[in-house]
């Protein structure tokens, strides 16, 4: 058969094309045949667990889509071509079997049988603590913008779905946020509530001891925030205003208890802290002062009044600050 004038051309170049193009063949695909089933360590069908296959190494690695075997274990697959193929079987609970296989694609295939082993318990363990203990921290941060966003009940939610989650050791730490968030609803009573169950996890826990020592004295109950502040070691540094809120209350009760003594030594011994931790306190000296006054120690009342003015000279008191000072 003969073509004439461009016809024959337009061939010539199809011709061409058609030498020069790759075929498209996959370099794995060829007639051969792979079979097998799964069983679980009890010889029991393991259904929908995944079959790789691999052909060459590395990152040149290459093969068909994966399959899942069926409800009785079952796999087979179609189109391989021969010589030595990687099988991976994997499936959620199981440790993973990789295996090598010879394909020929003229001969018949043998089933292959493969029993997949359950994963150590300890293995089983860490995995799960560290998969919980990234949802924990995904829960905490989530719950720390919700907090900084003024929504308490939503970071509330987040941090305790973070607790079961966690060690007992990093739960006080978010049972201080919980009662973040009832403090700032108003909910002293609950937030108090909530660092007592902190405690009982980790009864030393300073931060916590802390915290519901300022909680309790601003929701008026100074004398059992006395009993958590004795629990703190030595040295620790307490509130300032908590210290200042604690003596005033003892200050009060022993001037009108007409020159009460255990009041007003009591009152003493919180102002001494006030002045020892928080030493630029004013309101320290001042207090302190008003104290020495109520049990006639004129000389340390005007030193501590002196030492007022010494701190802050713009004391909003510094007025009746400087009558003390010109009277004593």
């Amino acid at each position: 058969m003969f073509f004439r004038g461009h016809q024959a051309a337009i061939l010539a170049a199809v011709l061409l094309l058609l030498a020069g193009a790759p075929s498209g063949a996959q370099s794995w695909a060829g007639r051969g045949r792979l079979q097998g089933d799964v069983t679980d360590p009890q010889g029991k069908p393991v259904e929908k667990a995944k079959v790789t296959f691999l052909k060459g190494e590395g990152e040149h690695a290459s093969g068909p889509a994966p399959i899942y075997t069926d409800k009785n274990g079952k796999w087979s697959i179609l189109g391989l071509v021969s010589g030595p193929w990687r099988v991976l079987i994997s499936k959620e609970g199981y440790q993973n079997s990789e295996g090598s296989v010879q394909v020929n694609e003229f001969v018949i295939a043998q089933p292959i049988h493969v029993q997949l082993k359950d994963i150590p318990k300890q293995v089983q363990e860490q995995a799960k603590q560290k998969s919980q203990g990234q949802e924990a921290v995904e829960a905490i941060e989530q719950g720390n913008s919700l907090l900084q966003a003024g929504k308490f009940a939503e970071a509330r939610a987040e941090y305790e779905k973070a607790l079961p989650k966690l060690e007992p050791a990093n739960q006080p730490a978010v049972l201080r946020g919980v009662a973040r968030t009832y403090y700032e609803e108003k909910n002293s009573g609950k937030a108090i509530e909530t660092l007592k169950s902190a405690l009982a996890i980790q009864p030393d826990d300073v931060e916590t001891l802390k915290l519901i020592v300022n909680l309790m004295v601003a929701s008026g109950h100074e004398q059992e925030a006395k009993v958590y502040m004795a629990k703190l070691p030595q040295g620790t540094s307490v509130d300032a205003d908590s210290l200042l809120n604690m003596g005033i209350t003892a200050y009060n009760q022993g001037v009108k208890g007409k020159g009460n003594k255990e009041k007003l030594g009591e009152a003493l011994a919180d102002f001494d802290r006030v002045v020892k931790e928080h030493p630029d306190s004013a309101d320290g000296y001042y207090y302190r002062g008003l104290v020495y006054l109520a049990q006639s120690n004129m000389a340390a009342a005007k030193a501590d009044f002196q030492k007022v003015l010494e701190v802050n000279p713009n004391y909003p008191k510094a007025a009746e600050v400087k009558e003390f000072i010109k009277s004593l």
